[in-house]
Order: C-alpha cells, then sequence, then structure tokens
C-alpha cells in the first residue's frame, strides 16, 4: 500500500504566501526622532534651506510610511513574479518529471518558496537530481516501514 503522501496532487501546489506590510503608525517616539532628523538637517545646510528634503517631521514620517508601503509592495510583486517563473519552469518540463518534482515538492521539507521550486527544477535540468528516482526510493522506504 503506497502511502497518501504519494499520491499525485496535481490541482493544487504547497507555498507559503509572502506578508502583507504593516501600516506605518507614527508614535510619539518616531515623531521625536524625526524632528531632531529634521532639526539636525537644517543645522547641517544653514545657507540653503531649499537642498532640504524634508521641511517639517510629520513630512518626513509621511514620506517614511509612503516609502515602506512601495517597498512591500515591490518585495511582494517580485515574489509573485518568482512564483511564475517557477510554475511556467515547471509547465516547460515532461510529464514524468512534472510528475515527480510536484510530488516530492508536496511532501518535502522545503520551505514554500518559489527560489526554492525554481532551485529543484534547476537540480532537475542539470541533471544533479532524477526526483523520479528520488520519489521511488522514497516509495520504497515507506512501503518496507508500513
Amino acid at each position: 500500500m503506497i502511502c497518501r503522501a504519494f499520491r499525485s496532487c496535481y490541482l493544487s501546489m504547497r507555498f507559503t504566501r509572502y506578508p502583507k506590510g504593516e501600516p506605518y503608525e507614527i508614535t510619539p517616539r518616531k515623531l521625536a526622532a524625526a524632528r531632531r532628523a529634521v532639526q539636525k538637517e537644517k543645522d547641517h545646510y544653514p545657507l540653503f534651506p531649499e537642498l532640504l528634503k524634508h521641511q517639517t517631521a510629520e513630512e518626513r514620517l509621511a514620506t517614511i510610511a509612503v516609502e515602506r508601503e512601495t517597498w512591500w509592495q515591490e518585495m511582494r510583486d517580485r515574489h509573485a513574479k518568482l512564483w511564475r517563473k517557477a510554475r511556467q519552469a515547471l509547465r516547460e518540463l515532461p510529464p514524468g518529471p512534472r510528475a515527480a518534482i510536484k510530488r516530492y515538492w508536496n511532501i518535502c521539507g522545503r520551505p514554500g518558496d518559489p527560489v526554492y521550486l525554481l532551485t529543484i527544477i534547476h537540480e532537475h535540468r542539470v541533471r544533479k537530481v532524477c526526483y523520479w528516482h528520488v520519489m521511488a526510493e522514497l516509495r520504497l522506504r515507506f512501503q518496507k516501514s508500513s
């Protein structure tokens, strides 16, 4: 009898969602630090106030909040792009190795990250690891233990 983990699961793949960024909270401590930073910049360039990036502490914190939100969205977009690349690479494989890699991916202990899936696909393509044989060995081990 074959373990349930070895049954092919063509409809779903294991993955880990990339976290959403938390909203930037303006606290009294951050406001005080921003005031000190703005004052330091003003003291550093007293003759050229037009060169200052921020005129007020609130403006500085608003810029930080926007930049942080932009950074989080860029990271989420990059992560989604890697998932699309990994799924495309998986679709380009022949049916046998594709099924073996999918089965291995769903039971392996690696994190559900697209970089790990791309690594598995790359290892298969350069003939470093044949996941068809890896799955056969695992199947034999499970059969012997049960």
